[in-house]
């Protein structure tokens, strides 16, 4: 199974951060693309990804995801084919609908309502594809008007676009123009703009089964992934957040203590058809503790 990992925190210095991954032997590393929430801060997505590629090798970098309330499909399209040039062809990109109402109102943009985002979303997938292996894109849609005649640096390969999906309609509109298919398993957890444990918790083994039905009946052949919250260890929110999990008995029971029951729950996803996984931990010492089990 191949694992992207995810960097979450302001605290964090991303170079630092990326080697130390590297050297647990991940395969992708990853930065998240919000800017605040009621925790914490988060890094910008293209300058933390960048650090991350010059401090690196081999390992490959993305984001997961990049917020498309909080940017155009042109600047996300630019932005990936020039990491992708640096990188010497290390990156993928991954994109997200946005979901959190508080940052995209508390930067002073409008957060539209859930049928509006599925339909941007789509659009700007479609936008970005085209930008992404023509350099070029003429769009007119309900959402985006582009018209751009030239962009690069085009490489020989173009890198790997890849959507964050959850509902039926982005599952139908955003997986014909993706390369991997990101199933978020938890997205009626985010439909109010916030995360809701207690929606997370109740989310049953049935629901996943059911998406990845939905993605192979557009693309039956598509690699699929999975979005996963996970924490190891026995500190206060590893424990707690698990509790709650495991009280709900639901999905993601699974990836909530010792490491190797979270482990077994990434060996469960792999026997059901996902051959990768998006890893955002929910506390310190996650990953490194997590690695040897895994990998």
């Amino acid at each position: 199974m191949r694992f992207t990992v995810n960097l979450l925190g302001v605290d964090v210095d991303p170079a630092t951060w990326a080697r130390e991954r590297e050297q647990e032997g991940w395969h992708a590393l990853s930065v998240a693309d919000h800017v605040f929430t009621s925790r914490h801060g988060y890094p910008h997505v293209w300058v933390s990804a960048t650090a991350m590629a010059m401090a690196t090798a081999d390992v490959t970098i993305s984001t997961a995801f990049v917020n498309n309330l909080l940017r155009t499909p042109v600047e996300v399209a630019q932005a990936a084919l020039q990491l992708h040039a640096v990188s010497g062809g290390r990156f993928e990109l991954g994109l997200g609908a946005g979901w959190a109402d508080e940052e995209i109102t508390g930067a002073g943009l409008r957060y539209p309502p859930p049928g509006e985002r599925a339909g941007m979303f789509a659009e700007s997938a479609e936008i970005i594809r085209a930008l992404l292996h023509d350099g070029r894109c003429e769009f007119h849609g309900d959402h985006y008007d582009i018209d751009v005649p030239i962009l690069g640096p085009l490489g020989d390969e173009a890198p790997l676009l890849i959507g964050s999906v959850g509902g039926p309609r982005t599952i139908r509109e955003v997986t014909p123009h993706l390369d991997r298919v990101e199933i978020k398993a938890q997205s009626a957890a985010t439909k109010g703009g916030s995360l809701d444990l207690g929606i997370m918790a109740n989310v049953p083994d049935e629901h996943l089964l059911e998406l990845i039905e939905r993605v192979r009946a557009v693309r039956p052949d598509v690699e699929i992934s999975m979005f996963t919250l996970f924490s190891v260890g026995d500190d206060p929110v590893t424990t707690n957040v698990g509790d709650a999990m495991r009280a709900g008995g639901g999905l993601f029971r699974r990836f909530f203590g010792p490491p190797e029951h979270v482990a077994e729950g990434l060996a469960w996803l792999e026997s059901i058809g996902i051959s990768s996984a998006s890893l955002s931990p929910m506390s310190p010492h996650s990953l490194a503790r997590l690695a040897p089990h895994v990998l």
